[in-house]
């Protein structure tokens, strides 16, 4: 990290990334906003479970929201857990968070850019970026997964999780759109229902390209597969819906079917 050098902006602006955003439209919101962030979603202790997690190590959650996952780390066992946001409502959310859990003695968020990091070289022993990558840029995302790497112990490890697979919006429904008499009419061009998604995914993944991400920042054994989720809110059609599910059932074909990803690697 170097304290000194000017970032440019940021692609996105914190500022988009408000209190109700995280009360009412990220994923967990409805449990965190009927409990007062008491009860967390399955999907925090599910990513740990698929990073495994083990106890006493030291857990950095890049782009940490209302900060669940930090206080899940911290129930499971982790010796500590640092969350890292650059959105000052975030971090008051996560704060929030951390103090209903109890686990303010082992667990904090900073106010801080993922671009550069204020933690000290090998430090951590997992780092998670859960449904970050799609709302970094090309050149933020690469200085990002730098910064991971500099962050991990050797050994250390790497957790990513991402969706859409873009696959599933530039391939599979222009396909369908295209090919079906009276689709082009009544479908948009642009399947994306949701205006912060224009706003906020500015670089959406496919298997091969988060690979590429993760292979190119230096880590070790770089590699990224498909999840399980299937997303069709977005197809206009019920029945053309179910092409996505009979996809994901396909070896060779389920990239066409599957919303999300998964990334991972190790420090050498």
């Amino acid at each position: 990290m170097n304290d000194e050098e000017q970032l440019p902006e940021p692609v996105v602006s914190p500022d988009l990334y408000n209190e109700d955003y995280y009360r009412r439209s990220c994923a967990g919101s409805a449990e965190w906003e009927s409990s007062g962030g008491a009860e967390v979603a399955s999907i925090y202790p599910g990513m740990l479970k698929l990073a495994r997690l083990q106890p006493g190590e030291v857990v950095v959650d890049i782009g940490t929201g209302r900060g669940e996952l930090l206080a899940v780390a911290i129930e499971q066992g982790a010796a500590r857990a640092v969350g890292v946001e650059y959105a000052p409502a975030a971090v008051t959310l996560a704060e929030q968070t951390l103090r209903v859990h109890g686990v303010t003695d082992r667990a904090e968020v900073i106010l801080a850019d993922a671009r550069s990091i204020p933690l000290d070289d090998d430090s951590a022993d997992l780092v998670t970026m859960i449904d970050v990558v799609e709302h970094l840029s090309h050149e933020e995302l690469d200085r990002c997964l730098r910064e991971a790497l500099r962050i991990l112990r050797v050994g250390g490890r790497i957790f990513v999780h991402t969706m859409p697979n873009k696959t599933i919006y530039n391939v599979t429904y222009k396909i369908q759109r295209a090919i079906v008499p009276g689709r082009r009419r009544r479908w948009p061009a642009d399947p994306r229902l949701h205006e912060l998604e224009h706003q906020m995914h500015v670089n959406e993944q496919t298997v091969a390209s988060l690979r590429r991400y993760i292979k190119r920042a230096g880590f070790r054994d770089a590699r990224a597969r498909l999840g399980r989720w299937i997303y069709t809110d977005f197809v206009p059609d019920e029945r053309a819906r179910l092409l996505y599910h009979r996809l994901s059932r396909i070896p060779v074909l389920n990239r066409f079917g599957i919303a999300d990803l998964y990334g991972e690697g190790s420090k050498k």
